[in-house]
C-alpha cells in the first residue's frame, strides 16, 4: 500500500462520512522511506545513549520450537521486521529480516506515545512539572476551557477536544506540519473532559508540549530529557526523533530505535520501573499509566491494555481505522505499546513475557496471535 495512505491511517485521522457536504481534500502527502530504514526520515533530532547495555541470553529457552515457529510464520507473513521474545528478564529468540541486525533502527510510529508518558512521570516524581491532575494551564499559557482539562485526560485521550477528520486541512498539519503543536492547541473543545475516549494524536502532542515546557526550565530540550532521564538508565542505544524542525518533535510518534531497546523498556514496565536495582520510573506512576481510565477499559497513559477483550478495537468514534483481535488473551494483564500496522511491545506480568515486534505496515494485524502462542507455548 502506498506509503501516503499508511501515514493516514496511522495518524488514526477519521474519514468523512460519505452523505457529508463535499470538501477540498488535502493534497497527498509524500512517498516515506520504509519503516525499515527509518534514519532517512528528515530532519532527525539524535536521542544520545550512554553504552548500550546487554540484554542475558537464556541458557535454556522455555519458549518451545514449535511456538516459536508458528510466532514466526505469523510475523512473517505480516511483514516482519524483528521479533524478540523475552522470558524472566533473558532473550529466549531474537530475529531479524534480511540486511537488518540487533543495531537497525526502524520506524515505530504510535510507540512513542508510550515513552512520552513514561518520561512524563519521571519529570512529575522529580518536581519538574505539577501532577497530572493539574489543569493544563499550569502547564502551558492555554486559556478557556481547555486551559481547565487536566494534563490527565491528555494522557487517557479524553480531554474531549475536537478529533480532526482526514480531509481536514488541520489533520495534514497535525502530521507534516506547518505548526503541528499549534494546530493541536488550537483544536476546539467539543465534549467535557473525561466523557469519551478519542484517540487523538492531538493530545499526545499537546502533553509533549507541557512536558517540554517544564524540562526547558532546566536548560533541557525534549530529546535530551529523553536520553538523560530514560535512555541512559534503560541501556539503551542511540536513537532519533522524526522532527517537524530541530528541537520541534512529534511527540505521537516517529522515536526511531533498535528492538532491543524497545525490549529494555517492556522489561522494565514489567519489572514494576526498575532496572536492576534502579527505579527508572516511580513504580506508582506505571500503575496509573496501566489502570484503566474513567473513558476507556482499554486504555491507560498513553498504553493499552488488553482486558477486557475486545474482537475489533477502534481508534475513535469515526474513525474507520480498527485492529483485530480473533481472541481473548490467555491472561488478564495483557499491556502493550501499539504502532500503526503492527509494532508492538507486548508486556505479560503473570507469564514474565515481553514482546518486541516491528514490521512494515500491515493493514491485517491481529493482536491475539503472537501473544497467545507463546502464552501457550509456556504453559506446554
Amino acid at each position: 500500500m502506498m506509503r501516503a495512505i499508511a501515514l493516514a491511517l496511522l495518524l488514526a485521522a477519521p474519514l468523512r462520512a460519505q452523505t457529508a457536504p463535499p470538501v477540498t481534500a488535502p493534497a497527498a502527502p509524500p512517498a516515506f522511506p520504509p519503516n525499515a530504514e527509518a534514519d532517512r526520515y528528515a530532519p532527525l533530532d539524535p536521542v544520545p545513549g550512554c553504552g548500550e547495555r546487554a540484554l542475558p541470553a537464556a541458557s535454556a529457552p522455555r519458549l518451545p520450537d514449535a511456538a516459536f515457529a508458528a510466532m514466526r510464520a505469523y510475523h512473517d507473513s505480516q511483514k516482519g521486521l524483528g521479533l524478540l521474545v523475552m522470558v524472566d528478564g533473558k532473550v529466549e529468540r531474537e530475529l531479524y529480516a534480511p540486511g537488518m541486525g540487533a543495531a537497525t533502527r526502524t520506524a515505530t510510529a504510535s510507540m512513542h506515545k508510550s515513552v512520552l508518558a513514561l518520561l512524563t512521570g519521571i519529570a512529575i516524581q522529580r518536581r519538574l512539572m505539577p501532577g497530572e491532575d493539574q489543569p493544563l494551564s499550569a502547564f502551558l499559557p492555554v486559556a478557556g476551557d481547555k486551559g481547565a482539562v487536566p494534563l490527565r485526560a491528555f494522557l487517557t485521550m479524553s480531554s474531549g477536544m475536537r478529533n480532526y477528520r482526514f480531509a481536514e486541512p488541520e489533520s495534514r498539519r497535525i502530521a507534516l506540519g506547518p505548526g503541528i503543536s499549534d494546530v493541536a492547541l488550537a483544536a476546539p473543545m467539543e465534549k467535557p473532559f473525561d466523557s469519551e475516549f478519542k484517540y487523538n494524536n492531538a493530545n499526545s502532542q499537546i502533553l509533549g508540549e507541557a512536558l517540554s515546557a517544564a524540562v526547558a526550565k532546566r536548560g533541557m530540550t525534549y530529546a535530551q530529557a529523553l536520553s538523560t532521564m530514560l535512555w541512559c538508565p534503560l541501556g539503551n542505544a542511540p536513537a532519533t526523533l522524526w522532527v517537524e524542525a530541530p528541537g520541534k518533535p512529534r511527540f505521537y510518534a516517529g522515536l526511531n530505535a533498535n528492538l532491543r531497546d524497545w525490549a529494555r523498556i517492556g522489561e522494565m514496565i514489567r519489572q514494576q520501573g526498575k532496572v536492576g536495582r534502579r527505579q527508572v520510573v516511580p513504580a506508582a506512576w506505571l500503575a496509573k499509566m496501566t489502570a484503566p481510565s474513567k473513558a476507556s477499559a482499554n486504555y491507560g497513559y498513553q498504553m493499552w491494555r488488553g482486558s477486557p477483550y475486545v474482537a475489533v478495537r477502534r481508534y475513535s468514534p469515526e474513525s474507520p481505522t480498527t485492529v483485530a483481535q480473533s481472541a481473548p488473551y490467555r491472561a488478564d494483564d495483557v499491556l502493550y505499546f501499539d504502532g500503526f500496522g503492527g509494532q508492538r511491545v507486548y508486556i505479560v506480568p503473570s507469564a514474565k513475557l515481553v514482546i518486541a515486534r516491528t514490521g512494515e505496515t500491515s493493514m491485517s494485524w491481529d493482536d491475539a496471535v503472537l501473544v497467545n502462542l507463546a502464552l501457550d507455548g509456556l504453559k506446554r
